[in-house]
């Protein structure tokens, strides 16, 4: 059998030889069989070696080595115990022997299994999860311990058994003997170079070689120089003389190294030749030479023939010079680092091969295609990578003397030194180039141990810095190397520990003093504050980490003085950017080094005064105390141009927090800041190029202006208006705004404003001359909006200008629709009363002209078949013009228009429609009528009708007829408009009317408009006409018509009527086959009707439109049931719906296509209350419902049914009573106890219940001002039914639902939850009685954000929720999270949405936004429930241990995940204010009286940093008096109270900021509220970071009492003495407890 494998993969041509090897050598059949045989089962790789040289053996020899393969592969299967017990005694007799060579005692080191096949037995068993072998054995088999206990296979022993044989049998050699000797040479030096261990394998060769000394070695010289090969590594005491007599005849002199071709045959040779050959130039040059062109199928073997010499050299160190021993380890290491670039070279040209096949696209695949496919599954750099990293020679010396754990060794301590020395360097030198291919393949684990010693070995020579200055080195250590070359590989924690250990360090360590080269004196980093920087840099670099800080209080303060210190660019950028990602920091920052970075006075260092300055309000008031010392006048007008972006910062913050700081300062800094700056930045109108630096100086200028009685402002009002009329001043308007509100309560307010809109109408001029084609849109969008507000105030202009702007705009910004729009209401503005102003402007006929002469007119007005959006906008401001200008002048009427505007008219219900159809009405009314003028054609038609006219004339002119006209009305749109008939449209409004679109509607546009086609159908079915019958039933007009009868204005009724008469009329006479049965249609309708001018329900005019439609088309089976029906009954009755019973109950063959067609109807013709109770009536509802379960429903059946409850759910009488008479919820409950529901029909449900809710609701939220007596709410019972079924709900959401019905679930059940609060809140205050308040369990809340984490693809949320449901045994969830297991364990990757820059991913995201917030507003809404605790002596703590009641265990870890995905929704997104009332008081109502749950809370850093995050964001958010200081107060309470849980009282001024904020929330006056609220944040700010003082507190204390007490000015004396209400006592009461803290 194993010969005919062998024949069949190993005499194959060509390149099926090739793929039959690649297939035995991964997966191929030989592979299956040899491995099953146990053969090779924990050595398979070397079964690569034996078949590899199989393949490279010589066609005449090859036979012969199959045949004495075979023979061995039958022994070992038939019997492998021998050969296994074999090799087992020699793996167990190297290891005693290399313990002797250490001289260690045996037991430690060698393995305790001493049989191979034991192991293979016991494997299996540990494989399996045994618990109690693990510690039998004592070590789990992984993949090293693989190594050492399977070294090679028993292949071994049996071929060298059987090569002796085969040597004894045959003395004088043949030709099967000869190939048998050199195959196996041949293989045995390839298995010795592949050895991490050789000393087994060469013990081996060695016993089978004593049985050949009776063999003349002369016959096979290879035996004799393979004996001396494997020598090398048996020791000197184990070695045995073979061959003795015949040795000698042997040996010869050797001759001269002769340099191979093949990278393995001259590394060897070279070492057996010894040290002085490899190191000669020429070798070294060769060996470096091959290995970078090494073929890739022989670079495993090579890596692992250069571990082995390396490994060797560092065994025999000491025996080796001190020359010699490190040349050899760097030629080693620069021979793996030449492999591993190989190998890079060779996985990038395959990718490249691969890239360059997937661009072609070959029907079948060639043999190239082949060896591309193959090459994608090569893991061979991965598996050099592998070698290389995880040799232990490498992992165990690497840093181990710096970390003080060498390996074993027998080295004297100067040679250790040495030899740690050259292997630390060579092991960095392979890092470096490894390391950035391990990351490409994501196996940066790979290098663990390597970053573990770097760490490790640099936190000890950190710990000795520390302790000791002197043991500081001038020159980098080797850990030090590695840190700065490879710390962008290491992870985030050992980045942070060594990060936080130098910041530890004493400054005197980071820095050293400048040389006296350096033209600056003073200190500058020294390496090791060099790298501190580069680790920063590469932490904050990286991706944020889940809500953990980086640094804290301790390490921004070591930070800021070392930044102090040494006076570094590079750490002011670092700090910059540890403010810029954690600006919370900001509190924790030293007004010392804020002015240190003032004074450095670089771009970097003021950068950073400015997010101090925004973040903290210390920061603030000494920026402002800085700017009021004497010198700093001078520095700033020295250095504005470096200070004018920080003076930027402080003036946007200087009146957001005035109550921070007392007023006298805030009031004195803007004189100072005007008295430095006011010249320069007046100047600023002198340049002509819009800069930053520009725009930062004009909006300086405008925070700096002087009262208006001064001098300076006079001469800025003076010149700004001729600066503004320049196109590239835009910027300037930020000044002209500011001086606006300076004038707000003066007389001259007036006369700046005209001068503003001169200069405005001026500068659009000026704007549009200097850029014909629009280039600057968002400049000209804001002037043109600041024309509008100041058109609105002024309403006079100069004529000149106004014309200049009306020509210069229409000539330039035809197409512009923000032009087009500002120039309507100009219009209006400007012309609406007859006054000398509005005779001096342009007449308005010109102005008409002026628009609709112009050449671009027609192309923009005139409807086009395909236009885009941007078209219909600049169309609709046009038609707003002419609309406006006709309105004030109806003489501009004049009948050549019509056809224009006939042209530009679509019929339909868009908003530009609805003008133009006013506009001709306009006409109508100043006698210019369509009908006299015989012009019935609209849009394009229009237009070439009226070409026609005029190129034929008069004589040829004839009318269109009534076909062509009804030809340019789409019969599918006039279906659409008769399923959504505006019933609400009056025929004879003068007004635009405004629709709300369906969810499936996306335009206007694709509803016809009835006012037109009614009047329209009147004209055409005049009695003198010829109308074409059949062609007004085929697209639809009829059925509009007949919809027009549900209208609820009697005029539309009255003309539907009116054009039904005149067409009956017509039918009659016509000729064709349906006219018959139109009639009796017609006769039916007209037969039911009682009364004049009745009201149809939609539902009928729906089934009329219908059936008239069915008429026309005999060919569908309809036809018949529908003509039936009619031929049935005299009259249609207007009380039922007709033949609902017969359609529905229906036994025809047909039968789903009938009730398919009667529930569609039912579906569509659902309108009003009127639809619902004519199917009440007949008890239809009652007949779906019940039907919706039967096994008869398919899935069509029920998406209609659903559709009819939904369009009745928007009902409000049928919202109510479907659930109270019908038990709708109970129904949809129902539905949802079903395993599983499709997204179709699940989408459908979630829909019902949103549009059920909302019905029902209506306006019975809360009301303002409204007693609860009075008040109306929907029943208790009824809420909790909803709330139920929604519950129930939750378990079907998942992942694949639209988002947008999502968002309609949690908006829904928030809302639920929202208004049952309410109304147990409004029953207790009235006293009544109230069952179960609570609602939501723990397991349903879990539950909720399990379905969360999912949606929102959080990892870390899944993982909490799962270890909950595992620990605590939740069937509900383990049953959800089975599948989720399943496929991580599988590999399969949840379905990630793919957000791009298009906007459904703007969509997906602002959905998902809005789910978060109701999700915050639901869980805000639970209330955990804890059972009462055994009581508790005071002052003991609740630990972990205590919680023995598992109902309490459970809800205080449900509450910990909920608390913790609150606070990270909440410092992660956007505030929502409703949102953040509610998360407060749940914390305050729901945490903070459960000790357990503050207690579980407190223990997650993370959570702490998020609370502390959120604290921050409000804080933030309170910039007024009137900001958020009410919820702002509540949260400081509770952050106080989270403080005294953790034990942050142990200072002086805890008690003293509890008073100020229980005063705070007592106080009335808003801004003592505010500072004392302000105090205290300040406080918590301090502590919760990890201060053990608040010294910010007390800073800002200190420095509101120095700044009342000295740095007043006798000029603001009063106003102190007012400011003095607020801040001042509170901070004087704070200083006393600074003195005698």
């Amino acid at each position: 059998m194993f010969c005919l494998l062998f024949w069949s993969f190993f005499c194959a041509p060509g390149l099926l030889l090739a793929l039959s090897l690649q297939s035995l050598c991964v997966s191929g059949r030989a592979q299956w069989v040899l491995r099953d045989s146990g053969v090779f089962e924990y050595t398979w790789k070397e079964l690569s070696v034996w078949l590899e040289h199989l393949d490279n053996t010589k066609e005449d020899k090859k036979e012969a080595v199959i045949q004495f393969l075979e023979r061995i592969l039958l022994k070992l299967v038939t019997n492998p115990y021998p050969y296994t017990d074999k090799a087992a005694d020699l793996v167990q007799e190297a290891s005693v022997l290399q313990v002797n060579m250490f001289k260690q005692d045996s037991d430690n080191i060698s393995i305790p299994i001493s049989h191979i096949d034991d192991v293979l037995d016991m494997v299996d068993v540990l494989i399996e999860g045994s618990d109690g072998l693990d510690e039998e054995i004592g070590f789990t088999l992984n993949e090293d311990m693989i190594i050492q206990t399977f070294p090679f296979s028993a292949v071994v022993p049996a071929a060298l058994e059987a090569r002796n044989i085969l040597l004894l049998q045959t003395e004088n050699g043949t030709g099967v003997t000869e190939a048998a000797v050199e195959y196996l040479v041949a293989v045995f030096t390839d298995l010795l170079h592949s050895q991490r261990e050789p000393l087994a394998l060469c013990l081996m060769f060695q016993l089978y070689d004593k049985d050949l000394q009776s063999l003349k070695v002369s016959k096979y010289p290879q035996l004799y120089q393979f004996n001396q090969y494997y020598k090398l590594w048996i020791p000197q005491q184990s070695q045995e003389l073979v061959w003795v007599g015949n040795a000698q005849t042997s040996l010869c002199k050797e001759p001269a190294m002769a340099l191979e071709s093949v990278f393995t045959i001259l590394l060897r040779k070279a070492y057996e030749r010894g040290s002085n050959t490899l190191l000669e130039d020429d070798i070294q040059t060769k060996l470096r030479d091959l290995a970078s062109q090494l073929p890739p199928e022989q670079l495993l073997l090579g890596v692992k023939h250069v571990l082995l010499y390396l490994k060797s050299t560092v065994e025999s160190f000491g025996s080796l010079s001190k020359t010699f021993g490190p040349h050899l380890v760097d030629l080693y290491v620069d021979l793996l680092n030449s492999l591993l670039c190989r190998g890079n070279q060779v996985e990038l040209d395959n990718q490249q091969k691969r890239e360059d096949h997937q661009t072609e696209s070959d029907l079948f695949m060639d043999e190239q295609s082949l060896i591309t496919e193959e090459s994608s599954n090569d893991k061979t750099l991965e598996d050099t990578l592998l070698l290389i990293f995880r040799h232990p020679t490498l992992e165990s010396w690497f840093l181990a003397l710096e970390q003080r754990s060498l390996p074993q060794h027998s080295l004297n301590p100067i040679t250790v030194k040495l030899l740690s020395a050259c292997l630390n360097s060579g092991v960095l030198k392979l890092l470096k180039t490894g390391a950035p291919m391990l990351q490409s393949m994501d196996h940066k684990h790979v290098l663990s141990k390597y970053f573990e010693a770097i760490t490790k070995s640099v936190l000890k020579e950190l710990e000795a810095v520390g302790k000791d200055r002197r043991q500081v080195s001038p020159k980098k250590s080797h850990q030090l190397e590695a840190l700065e070359e490879l710390h962008i590989y290491m992870t985030a924690a050992q980045l942070k520990e060594i990060t936080l250990t130098m910041l530890r360090l004493p400054e005197m360590s980071l820095t050293t003093q400048k040389s006296e080269k350096c033209p600056r004196k003073g200190k500058q980093l020294s390496f090791y504050g060099q790298i501190l920087v580069q680790l920063l840099t590469e932490s904050y670099q990286r991706q944020p980490q889940r809500g953990e800080l980086l640094l804290s209080t301790e390490h921004i303060k070591a930070l800021g003085i070392l930044m102090s210190a040494s006076a570094s660019e590079d750490l002011e950028k670092v700090f910059l950017q540890a403010l810029q990602s954690e600006p919370v920091l900001a509190h924790a920052v030293s007004v010392e080094v804020h002015v240190h970075c003032l004074n450095q006075r670089s771009e970097t260092s003021l950068a950073i005064v400015g997010m101090l300055i925004k973040h903290c309000r210390t920061h603030l008031l000494q920026f402002e105390l800085w700017c009021l010392s004497s010198a700093s006048g001078k520095y700033l007008r020295k250095n504005m141009e470096s200070f004018l972006p920080l003076i930027n910062v402080y003036l946007q913050c200087r009146d957001q927090y005035d109550f921070t700081r007392p007023s006298t300062v805030v009031s004195a800094v803007t004189p100072v800041l005007r008295k430095a700056l006011w010249k320069e930045l007046c100047g600023v109108f002198q340049d002509t190029e819009a800069l930053h630096e520009t725009t930062v100086k004009l909006q300086v200028l405008s925070k700096l202006l002087p009262s208006s009685e001064s001098k300076g402002l006079r001469n800025l009002i003076e010149q700004l208006p001729a600066a503004l009329e320049k196109a590239e001043n835009n910027e300037s308007w930020t000044v002209a705004d500011a001086i606006s509100r300076m004038l707000e309560n003066s007389e001259e307010l007036h006369s700046w404003r005209r001068r503003l809109l001169s200069a405005c109408l001026k500068g659009l001029v000026v704007m549009y001359n200097s850029s014909k084609d629009e280039s600057k849109p968002e400049a000209e969008r804001s002037m043109l909006l600041r024309l509008e507000e100041l058109l609105c105030f002024v309403e006079e202009v100069d004529p000149d200008d106004w014309y200049s702007l009306v020509k210069t705009g229409l000539k330039y910004r035809y197409r512009d629709e923000a032009f087009l729009k500002v120039l309507n209401i100009a219009i209006q503005l400007l012309y609406k009363t007859e006054s000398s102003l509005s005779q001096s402007l342009v007449k308005l006929s010109k102005l008409h002209m002026m628009v609709t002469q112009h050449s671009l007119f027609l192309s923009a007005i005139l409807r086009s078949r395909e236009e885009d959006c941007t078209n219909i906008q600049t169309r609709e401001a046009l038609v707003d013009i002419l609309l406006t200008v006709v309105k004030l002048s109806p003489s501009l009427c004049e009948s050549s228009h019509l056809a224009v505007l006939l042209g530009a008219y679509g019929a339909t219900l868009s908003t530009v429609d609805q003008k133009i159809l006013l506009l001709l009405q306009l006409y109508e009314k100043n006698n210019q009528s369509l009908i006299n003028s015989r012009i019935l054609l609209w849009g394009p038609a229009a237009v070439e009708h009226h070409k026609t006219c005029k190129s034929l004339g008069k004589s040829l002119w004839q009318q269109p007829s009534m076909e062509e006209i009804l030809c340019l009305l789409d019969r599918e749109k006039m279906m659409k408009t008769i399923l959504s008939f505006p019933q609400h449209r009056r025929l004879l409004s003068s007004q635009v009317l405004w629709f709300r679109l369906d969810e499936s509607v996306r335009s206007l546009d694709d509803f016809y408009d009835p006012r037109f086609l009614l009047q329209l159908f009147s004209e055409l079915t005049r009695p003198e006409c010829v109308v074409a019958c059949h062609k007004f039933v085929e697209v639809n007009a009829l059925g509009l018509t007949v919809a027009a009868l549900s209208s609820y204005d009697s005029n539309m009724r009255a003309a539907a009527y009116f054009v039904l008469a005149s067409f009956r009329s017509h039918l009659e006479g016509a000729r064709f086959r349906e006219k018959s049965q139109l009639l009796y249609l017609l006769d039916a309708v007209q037969n039911g009707i009682r009364q004049p001018n009745l009201r149809f329900t939609f539902s009928l005019t729906l089934y009329i439109a219908r059936v008239a439609q069915q008429i026309l088309k005999p060919e569908e089976h309809m036809y018949i049931k529908v003509n039936r029906f009619l031929l049935s009954h005299q009259y249609l009755d207007l009380r039922k719906v007709p033949g609902f019973f017969q359609l529905f109950y229906s036994f025809d063959f047909e039968y789903k296509t009938e009730r398919e067609w009667i529930l569609r109807f039912l579906g569509e013709g659902l309108r009003d209350k009127h639809c619902y109770e004519l199917y009440d009536y007949q008890r239809i509802f009652q007949v779906i419902l019940s039907f919706f379960n039967s096994p008869l429903c398919d899935e069509g059946s029920q998406s209609h049914i659903l559709e009819i409850l939904q369009n009745a759910a928007n009902v409000t009488r049928a919202a109510y009573e479907l659930i109270q008479d019908h038990s709708l919820l109970t129904w949809i409950l129902h539905i949802l106890e079903k395993r599983f529901l499709e997204n179709k029909l699940l989408n459908k449900i979630i829909s019902l219940l949103h549009t059920l809710w909302l019905t029902n609701l209506g306006d019975k939220r809360e009301v303002k001002n409204q007693s609860q007596e009075n008040r109306k709410f929907l029943p208790i019972q009824l809420v909790n039914e909803f709330l139920y079924v929604l519950i129930t709900l939750i378990k079907h959401i998942r992942t694949n639902l639209d988002l947008a019905k999502l968002t309609q679930f949690f908006s829904t059940l928030n809302s639920v939850l929202e208004y049952r609060a309410i109304v147990v809140k409004a029953f207790k205050e009235m006293s009544r009685f109230t069952v179960n308040d609570s609602v939501l369990s723990n397991k349903e809340i879990l539950l909720l954000l399990h379905k969360w984490s999912i949606i929102e693809k959080d990892l870390q949320l899944q993982e909490d929720v799962q270890t909950l449901a595992q620990k605590y045994q939740i069937k509900e969830l383990l049953t959800l999270l089975l599948p989720v297991t399943q496929a991580a364990s599988n590999g399969g990757q949840p379905r990630v949405r793919k957000f791009g820059y298009d906007s459904t991913a703007d969509l997906e995201v602002s959905e998902l936004e809005k789910c978060r917030d109701h999700l915050n507003s639901v869980f805000a809404h639970w209330e955990p429930v804890f059972p009462m605790l055994p009581a508790k002596h005071r002052g003991e703590p609740l630990k972990s241990a205590d919680l023995v009641d598992e109902t309490v265990s459970l809800t205080c870890a449900s509450t910990y995940v909920v608390t913790k995905w609150l606070m990270k929704s909440m410092a992660e997104h956007s505030l929502n204010m409703q949102n953040v009332s509610l998360t407060l008081r749940w914390l305050q109502n729901c945490i903070l009286p459960h000790p357990v749950a503050v207690q579980e809370i407190l223990r997650d850093e993370t959570l702490r940093n998020n609370i502390f995050k959120f604290y921050t964001q409000i804080c933030e958010a309170s910039r007024g008096t009137a900001g958020l200081f009410k919820e702002l107060c509540l949260f400081s309470s509770i952050m106080l109270h989270l403080m005294d849980a953790q034990g942050l009282n142990n200072n002086g001024f805890h008690e003293l900021v509890k008073k100020l904020c229980l005063s705070a929330m007592m106080e009335e006056d808003a801004n003592k509220k505010a500072v004392c609220v302000f105090l205290t944040s300040v406080y918590i700010g301090d502590i919760w970071l990890g201060a053990q003082e608040p010294d910010m507190l007390i800073t800002h204390v200190k420095l509101i009492c120095n700044s009342t007490d000295d740095k007043l000015n006798d000029d603001v004396l009063e106003t102190h003495k007012q400011g003095e209400e607020t801040i001042t006592p509170l901070c004087k009461t704070l200083y006393l407890a600074t003195l005698g803290h």
